[in-house]
């Protein structure tokens, strides 16, 4: 049995310990990289975003999660969402 992956976008806020996923689904992961730039440049901040692979959106937070400790999930982002 082959489990397929689904890729993640995600966005992690190291100044607020917080992080965002964007399903594959939800927009395209090279207009979301080229948003959220363009709103940290304006508003001072420094995002780090990056691609990944999980088998659903829930296995995807559990390994954020381990890998993230005390950062908050904040859901889909925005460029409101990032105020």
């Amino acid at each position: 049995m082959t489990i397929e992956n689904v890729v993640f976008h995600v966005i992690v806020d190291h100044a607020q310990k917080s992080f965002f996923i964007n399903g594959a689904g939800r927009s395209n992961g090279i207009r979301l990289h080229y948003e959220m730039i363009r709103v940290a440049r304006e508003r001072g901040r420094k995002l780090r975003d990056f691609d990944m692979r999980a088998s659903s959106q829930e296995a995807a937070l559990l390994e954020l999660q381990s890998s993230l400790t005390g950062y908050s999930f904040l859901g889909a982002w925005t460029p409101e969402s990032s105020r």
